[in-house]
């Protein structure tokens, strides 16, 4: 399988192209400038993006995504040379061990040849990275407390009355931006309306081979379960390619946008991409990460563009108990100056691996096979245990759902009225919740939905002791 994606991949190259702005501004590796200035200063000029897309289709390139600001195309690896300087190799990234990660790596300066003038930047696309919890010794094996979905995350989220009032997220398009999406049996058994698309040709939409994306998935849904959501599967088991797949999502006009994931190294283009998503009217979201900031230099990068609403981690015990999740990430952005992360907080596992919440996932794949090590399912089985900002972003994207269903605003502040204050426990990262909320090692604390009489319920525990399992039930 991994040989026929690098063969693939070796075949046929894939490139990022931005268009030049109209106003002449360029991100270039400067994020920060969108704090500066407006994104429209960053749009190229009406037309510009069809015009270059039509020269370059015309050169016998795939146009595979496209939005205002930035165009993902592919062709032969020959007619990448003579359209833009150079080939495109497959590397494998020698800092990821668990399972083999590859990346496209240009062999030298890119440059358009045609459309000159239109066409300000070139580059290859990073990679990306799912945000679930690495085991790391000592591996726990079982689960003990954990959550079963859909009902547990019902009861997290305080959306019983929403759903019994038929609040449950209809007529909210949402878009997930991650591995894939399985047919599993549990989605079918809940009458879920799901449809996935490739980013790219070469992805296969009918197969989850990493497994987060159904995963996440089923937790999204059981918040939110009448959303229309569309997966947008961005990787392989090799392979990620983030930048095309969120500007796929863009094309599909969603209300909401949820992101599990970070890039491999920094990639300043896909800021301007969130930003110009959200200045469309869509809602982004976008995990904390589980260790990772974006910190430029490190190799995984969270993403923290202003505007979007990045998630950390709340650990509920049997007892309803809140902590701030010791697997979850919370940083002051190195990139954004007075940005800090998270905004808000979804459910999360503790160390070492994270085992909390049962997942339906495609049978063998990476991350069942990966789990069953230590979580006390099958390799093979189709169920994992595991949580981490991955699932509390998805977890996060089904309540923005249901605000927005309700006509309400989904932005941070009108948020903030909607979470459980956390005032315990400290993050990976060193912040502790200090006994006072808002706080930065959980933001405004966990999200719920809001209640019908406009009241988030602080006088009853958010699980029942019933919750307190000590076997795996699929």
């Amino acid at each position: 399988m991994i040989d026929d994606e690098i063969a693939a991949f070796t075949g046929r190259g894939v490139l990022t192209v931005v268009p030049r702005a109209a106003s002449g501004r360029t991100l270039a590796d400067d994020p920060t400038e969108l704090l500066r200035h407006p994104v429209e200063e960053f749009l190229p000029a009406p037309a510009t993006v069809d015009r270059v897309a039509e020269a370059l289709t015309r050169e016998g390139l795939a146009i595979d995504a496209r939005t205002d600001v930035g165009l993902t195309v592919s062709g032969e690896q020959g007619l990448l040379r003579d359209v833009f300087g150079s080939v495109v190799a497959v590397v494998r990234n020698k800092y990821i061990r668990d399972s083999p990660r590859y990346e496209l790596v240009a062999q030298g300066p890119l440059r358009s040849r045609v459309c000159t003038d239109l066409i300000g930047a070139v580059s290859a696309p990073r990679s990306g990275f799912e945000l679930t919890a690495t085991a790391s010794p000592p591996m726990v094996r079982g689960t003990g407390h954990h959550l079963n979905l859909p009902g547990d995350a019902v009861r997290v989220a305080r959306a019983e009355k929403l759903h019994a009032a038929g609040i449950r997220g209809q007529g909210v398009r949402v878009v997930m931006v991650d591995t894939g999406l399985y047919d599993h049996p549990h989605h079918r058994q809940h009458g879920y309306r799901t449809s996935v698309v490739a980013a790219l040709p070469q992805l296969d939409p009918a197969v989850d081979e990493r497994g987060h994306g159904t995963a996440m998935s089923a937790l999204l849904l059981a918040v939110a379960p009448d959303v229309s959501l569309t997966m947008v599967k961005m990787a392989t088991e090799g392979f990620s390619f983030p930048v095309a797949a969120f500007q796929r999502a863009v094309q599909l006009e969603p209300d909401v946008i949820s992101c599990s994931w970070g890039t491999l190294r920094s990639e300043p283009h896909l800021h301007l991409e969130v930003a110009n998503a959200i200045r469309r009217g869509c809602t982004v979201l976008f995990a904390a990460g589980n260790g990772s900031t974006d910190r430029p230099t490190a190799m995984f990068q969270s993403i923290a563009t202003p505007g979007a609403i990045t998630v950390g981690g709340v650990h509920i015990g049997p007892d309803g108990a809140l902590r701030a999740a010791d697997l979850a990430s919370s940083y002051r952005s190195a990139v954004f100056p007075g940005r800090a992360v998270p905004d808000v907080s979804g459910p999360c596992g503790m160390l070492p691996n994270g085992n909390y919440i049962l997942f339906p996932t495609q049978p063998g794949c990476l991350f069942d096979r990966r789990n069953s090590k230590y979580d006390g399912t099958g390799a093979d089985d189709g169920w994992l245990v595991s949580s981490g900002t991955s699932g509390a972003t998805a977890y996060a994207a089904g309540v923005v759902a249901l605000v927005i269903q309700q006509g309400r605003a989904s932005t941070v502040e009108s948020l903030a009225a909607d979470c459980v204050p956390v005032t315990q426990g400290r993050s990976i990262t060193g912040d502790e919740c200090g006994g006072a909320s808002p706080n930065p090692a959980t933001g405004h604390g966990l999200l719920t939905a809001h209640r019908l009489d406009g009241a988030v319920a602080a006088d009853r525990p958010l699980l029942r002791s019933s919750m307190d399992r000590r076997g795996i039930s699929a």
